[in-house]
């Protein structure tokens, strides 16, 4: 817990990281933890969405049916020489590949993602009114 809450200290720094999140509605609307933990979540999502403008969160919707990212999850992390590496995370171990063929190719699975999402904007709002339904 408290190495997550010192990663987003990143967020506040002179030059913080750029950050684009996707994420499918359905985790924004699936149970775990109760509705209060939902609520103060997706709240906390709002928030560092709306705080920072380095901090850009999309959702696809539900009404986008089968796409590209329901393959799982993966980051795309580039560094600041321009070089990009993906991490597949999984649920027993997270593998990190560097091949500029496989990098190409998850950049155009993000990229077929990122079409079926919503805007930032829009994002946003649909989390701040699903956030309310978890009273």
């Amino acid at each position: 817990m408290v190495t997550r809450l010192d990663r987003q200290g990143l967020l506040t720094r002179d030059r913080p990281p750029l950050i684009t999140s996707l994420i499918d509605e359905h985790v924004l609307r699936r149970d775990v933890g109760g509705p209060a933990v939902m609520r103060e979540q997706i709240q906390h999502l709002v928030k560092l969405g709306s705080a920072f403008p380095r901090v850009r969160i999309q959702v696809v919707p539900t009404n986008a049916g089968a796409y590209a990212g329901l393959g799982g999850p993966f980051v795309i992390a580039s560094s600041p020489e321009g070089e990009d590496l993906v991490y597949l995370a999984g649920q027993r171990h997270g593998q990190v590949i560097d091949r500029s063929d496989y990098v190409r190719q998850m950049v155009e699975v993000w990229e077929s993602i990122r079409g079926e999402a919503l805007s930032h904007g829009q994002s946003l709002d649909l989390m701040a009114e699903v956030a309310e339904t978890w009273m």
